[in-house]
C-alpha cells in the first residue's frame, strides 16, 4: 500500500511539474507574441491621416499618409527632431512634392512668396493681412489657398505668403 501511494505521489508531482512548465512556456509565448504584435503595429512619433485632415484627430485604420520625424541641425540650437513630410502640391505644371514642417502651434500654413508664381497665384490680387508670430511680432502676409493631394483626394488649405 505504501509503495502504491508513493508511486501515485510521484506521478502527481511529475504531472504538476509538467503543467507548470507548460503554463510558464505558454505565458512567455503569449507575452512574446503580444510584444511582437505591438511593435509591428506601433507608430511611434508618426501621425496618420485618412482622407482629409479630420483623420489627424481620428487616427482611423487604413491611413494613407504617415508623417515621420526627421533630424534637423540648427545653427544656434544644434540637433532637433521635427515632423517633416513631402506632400504633393498642385502647381501650374502639375503636382510637385513640397517638404513641409508640421507645426502644431500654427494657425495657418505659410509658404514663401516665391512659390506663389508656381501655384498660379498673383499676390497683388490677394488680401494683405497682418499676422502675429513669435513673441507677438507682427508682419504682413498675403492670404490665399493652395491644393494638396492627400491620398486620392485634393484638399484645399488656407495659406499665407
Amino acid at each position: 500500500m505504501a509503495f502504491k501511494l508513493y508511486q501515485q505521489t510521484e506521478v502527481n508531482w511529475k504531472l504538476v511539474a509538467g503543467l507548470k512548465i507548460v503554463v510558464f512556456v505558454g505565458i512567455i509565448l503569449v507575452a512574446g507574441l503580444g510584444f511582437a504584435w505591438q511593435k509591428k503595429n506601433a507608430q511611434i512619433n508618426q501621425a496618420k491621416v485618412k482622407i482629409g485632415f479630420s483623420g489627424l484627430i481620428n487616427q482611423a485604420d487604413g491611413a494613407i499618409l504617415t508623417i515621420p520625424y526627421q533630424q534637423t541641425i540648427y545653427k544656434h540650437f544644434g540637433n532637433a527632431i521635427n515632423p517633416q513630410v513631402k506632400i504633393p502640391v498642385k502647381t501650374i505644371t502639375g503636382y510637385k512634392n513640397v517638404e513641409f514642417l508640421i507645426d502644431s502651434g500654427a494657425v495657418v500654413s505659410a509658404l514663401p512668396k516665391t512659390m506663389a508664381e508656381d501655384l498660379g497665384v498673383n499676390l497683388s490680387e490677394l488680401p494683405r493681412i497682418t499676422i502675429e508670430g513669435f513673441a507677438g511680432q507682427k508682419t504682413f502676409a498675403y492670404r490665399g489657398e493652395f491644393v494638396l493631394m492627400i491620398g486620392n483626394e485634393e484638399v484645399v488649405i488656407p495659406v499665407v505668403f
